[in-house]
C-alpha cells in the first residue's frame, strides 16, 4: 500500500469550516464568542434549498494550485528532515446568508450595563461580516494536528491571505440579505 502525503485540501477546509463553527476569536486579553454553534449554522459546500438554516454561512473551496516551487523541488518538511515539495495553495469564498426571519441576540456592555438586543436583517449581516473578519484573521490552523501527540501539525501552513467581504446585496425575491469574502491559504506541501 502506498505512503500517501497528508489530506491538506480537507485538513485545511475542515479546520476553517470548525473555527467559523465556534465563533471564536481572540481579544487583548483572552477570547470572545460572536455567537453560540446554535446561531448560525455553517456548510462546507451550497446546501438544498430545502435543508437551509439561517443564518448561515458557505464556505466554497474555489481554487488550489501550485503557488511557487522551489529550486530542485527540495524543502525541509514540519518534521525537520529534507523533503521534495512545493508551496500550495487553496482559495475558498465565504458566503453570509440572512433572511428576514433570522435573528441573534447580542449583549453589548454599555455604561448603564449589559444591554441585550436582537439582531436581524442588515444589521445581523453587518455583524456577521465583522465577526466572521476577526475569525478569519486569527485563523492560524494550528489546530491542524492529524498525526499522533507530540507530532508536528500534519499540514504545515505558510501564509493566509483574507481579501474583506464584498458583493454586499439584497435580493427581495428571496428575501435574502448576503455578502461575500476570500481568503487564500498557502501550505507546504511535501512528499
Amino acid at each position: 500500500m502506498p505512503t500517501n502525503p497528508p489530506d491538506h485540501l480537507n485538513n485545511i477546509e475542515r479546520a476553517l469550516i470548525d473555527k467559523l463553527r465556534l465563533g471564536t476569536y481572540r481579544t487583548a486579553t483572552s477570547t470572545a464568542t460572536a455567537w453560540a454553534d446554535t446561531d448560525v449554522t455553517v456548510y462546507g459546500q451550497y446546501p438544498s434549498t430545502d435543508d437551509v438554516n439561517y443564518p448561515s454561512i458557505i464556505t466554497e473551496m474555489v481554487a488550489n494550485g501550485m503557488e511557487q516551487q522551489f529550486m530542485g523541488q527540495k524543502l525541509t518538511n514540519n518534521a525537520g528532515t529534507d523533503a521534495r515539495g512545493e508551496l500550495y495553495g487553496v482559495g475558498f469564498n465565504i458566503h453570509i446568508m440572512v433572511d428576514s426571519e433570522s435573528s441573534i441576540t447580542v449583549t453589548n456592555t454599555t455604561s448603564g450595563g449589559d444591554v441585550a438586543q436582537p439582531y436581524r436583517q442588515r444589521r445581523l449581516l453587518n455583524y456577521l461580516m465583522l465577526n466572521c473578519a476577526n475569525i478569519l484573521m486569527d485563523l492560524d490552523f494550528s489546530n491542524i494536528t492529524k498525526g499522533a501527540t507530540g507530532t508536528p501539525a500534519a499540514t504545515e501552513v505558510d501564509q493566509r491571505m483574507f481579501s474583506g467581504f464584498r458583493d454586499l446585496a439584497y435580493n427581495p425575491d428571496l428575501d435574502l440579505w448576503m455578502a461575500t469574502a476570500s481568503m487564500v491559504v498557502v501550505f507546504k506541501n511535501s512528499r
